[in-house]
């Protein structure tokens, strides 16, 4: 019984395991087929998926080439019908000295532009560069004074404390371009012998002036508002946080009479000695519609140098119309600006940075930096693009930018280890918007930076 058992198992295995074995197998082998389908078939996915996000990129950085901007970048604003007028009028009476016109311009300008800014008094000259030499006597500024300014503003800043014997101490900059204060506190804290601090809005940026006047509270602190007519801040003109404060009216600035220069103050007895340092002499002081009082002029007749720096008839004529409509122009400006920020920025290439919540800013011109990930033949690739096609932007860095402050060493001026500000304008650009550019022509020059912006990274 044994044995038959024995053999008929042994049939039975013999004659069945062999085929369960084979099924066995060839089930196993089509299961690892199976699963190397299915990874081979998700990796075929995920390559898909990745050449598909990569077509998607391509076509995002894919711009449509645009035309040549044919207009002229270097056009300054014109002189309204009312400003030519005035100016011929002037020139036909031949009175082109302010102290000798019956009903002066100047003196008219000076009132008005006093009461633009909410100051009470307000003196006019040649240029925002005597009116920051003006302002930086009438603080008392003695040979060998130090003077802390910024490490980023116009040469004329640096150029006009050393024309006074005086030393720039040059402050840092934050990533919008204003005066870094934590960098202010420590050059104070350094150099303690610092009386006079002189802010530049550069390009109508505008620090923490809150905080700025807390740092300031036992030194005289000055404005350099060339930049910042119509900005505002708090609701209120820029301008008002120093005890005097310095506009321009350049061509290049939201009011153009070629050149001039406005000084606003609320000191009675500074007033006085402006009226005289400016050009005035004699009792030429009457004058002037927004003067101390007569005693404090008589005090000053005798008492300071006159510098010679007054405005003249033609240019108050020329620019007060201008003043009279910044206003309504500033709400055109600021359109422009949030229309060539909102095409050339989408880009996630070109940057803009925002403005302090306190601050109403003026958009006449567009400043930008490129992204800190390219490269140098990037950067350069970026702005070969744009000169391409007639659009002008100008580096903060070049070798002849009054705005650097590495070219102000070629003059003299003391060198400075500034880091972070040769880091945020190593990329940094300017470009003028001038105001006969209509909005079609900023769309147009929007859209020449973001093709410059997209195309520079496949270089």
């Amino acid at each position: 019984t044994h044995t038959v058992t024995y053999v008929c198992v042994k049939c039975v295995f013999l004659c069945f395991f062999p085929k369960l074995f084979s099924i066995w197998v060839i089930k196993k082998k089509g299961g690892e087929k199976s699963r190397k389908q299915k990874m081979s078939a998700t990796k075929v996915m995920m390559m898909m998926k990745t050449r598909n996000n990569e077509e998607q990129m391509k076509k995002r950085l894919k711009v449509i080439e645009p035309t040549k901007f044919e207009k002229d970048f270097s056009q300054p604003m014109a002189v309204p019908e009312s400003g030519i007028a005035a100016a011929i009028q002037v020139m036909k009476s031949g009175r082109l000295f302010r102290y000798c016109a019956i009903e002066s311009q100047v003196s008219m300008l000076e009132k008005e532009f006093a009461e633009f800014t909410q100051r009470k008094y307000c003196v006019a000259v040649n240029s925002c560069s005597s009116a920051i030499m003006l302002s930086l006597l009438a603080a008392g500024i003695q040979p060998g004074d130090k003077v802390a300014t910024n490490g980023f503003t116009f040469t004329a800043l640096p150029s006009t404390i050393m024309r006074l014997n005086a030393i720039p101490i040059l402050v840092e900059s934050c990533q919008d371009w204003t005066m870094n204060l934590d960098d202010l506190q420590t050059k104070l804290n350094l150099h303690k012998d610092i009386k006079i601090v002189l802010v530049s809005h550069m390009r109508g940026r505008v620090c923490d002036m809150d905080r700025l006047v807390e740092i300031c509270a036992e030194r005289i602190l000055l404005e350099d508002c060339a930049h910042g007519c119509g900005v505002k801040w708090n609701n209120r003109q820029l301008g008002y946080h120093g005890v005097l404060a310095s506009y321009s009216t350049q061509s290049d600035k939201v009011i153009n009479s070629g050149e001039g220069g406005l000084l606003v103050t609320d000191d009675a007895q500074i007033a006085a000695q402006l009226i005289y340092m400016s050009g005035a002499y004699e009792r030429r002081y009457q004058k002037h519609l927004t003067r101390p009082d007569d005693i404090l002029c008589e005090e000053a007749m005798l008492k300071y140098p006159n510098l010679s720096c007054r405005m003249s008839e033609l240019t108050a004529a020329v620019a007060r119309p201008l003043l009279a409509n910044l206003p309504s122009r500033v709400i055109t400006y600021n359109a422009r600006y949030d229309l060539i920020c909102s095409i050339a920025t989408k880009n996630n290439v070109l940057k803009v940075p925002g403005h302090d919540y306190r601050c109403a800013p003026v958009g006449d011109h567009f400043n930008f930096y490129l992204s800190s990930n390219l490269t140098e033949a990037q950067n350069q690739k970026f702005k070969a693009i744009c000169h391409q096609f007639g659009v002008p932007v100008s580096s903060f860095i070049s070798p002849i930018n009054a705005r650097y402050h590495k070219n102000w060493r070629k003059f003299g001026a003391p060198h400075f280890d500034l880091p972070q500000t040769d880091h945020i304008l190593r990329y940094s650009y300017d470009l003028k918007l001038p105001p006969i550019f209509t909005s079609s022509d900023i769309e147009h020059i929007a859209n020449i930076l973001d093709y410059a912006a997209s195309n520079c990274l496949s270089f």
